[in-house]
């Protein structure tokens, strides 16, 4: 197998790539000659940056610069608003304060999440046939699934958490047999 792949190989090396033909040669030196001779003007792709004409100069980069740009900006704004202001020097008058236990502090200093919201959503409803209940009676066996969203909030950060937990619930109906 070995010297099956050498002749392959030498074969490979022994093959030349052929020239253009002689008619690809002549259309190609008519068409620049056209050119440098001003019968076709040659489309300038760009035009310059100065004009404002074409922004494709901008390109993707600029792009992605100036989305980060915007993105620490916000982040820096989120952070400054979200720092307490430093009371005045002269309203610190406090010299001993009372230490604060967090179970006792009221719910607006508190830094917890409270719950605002509970939905639930019926996704799937399959009835699963009959089934036979304790006593011999005939039933059907229904199975719904759900998709429960819990939502919580915390004022003080101006922040939520949402909470989706899937549900199977299982009933059992009593079918009557005509």
């Amino acid at each position: 197998m070995d010297e099956s792949l050498q002749q392959l190989e030498d074969e490979l090396k022994s093959l030349r790539l052929r020239g253009p033909s002689p008619q690809l040669v002549d259309r190609l030196t008519t068409e620049l000659t056209a050119e440098t001779d001003g019968l076709a003007a040659p489309v300038r792709r760009y035009t310059t940056a100065s004009t404002l004409r074409s922004w494709q100069w901008l390109g993707w980069r600029a792009a992605g610069l100036a989305a980060a740009l915007a993105l620490g900006a916000g982040v820096a704004f989120v952070a400054f608003k979200s720092q307490p202001a430093a009371p005045p020097s002269s309203q610190v008058a406090v010299t001993n304060p009372a230490p604060v236990n967090p179970e006792v502090a009221a719910p607006a200093t508190r830094d917890e999440f409270r719950p605002v919201a509970a939905t639930n959503v019926l996704y799937d409803l399959k009835d699963e046939g009959l089934v036979n209940v304790e006593g011999g009676a005939p039933a059907r066996q229904v199975r719904a699934r759900y998709l429960d969203t819990y939502t919580w909030t915390n004022s003080r950060h101006n922040s939520s958490l949402k909470w989706s937990v899937p549900r199977d619930e299982v009933r059992v109906l009593p079918a009557s047999l005509h």
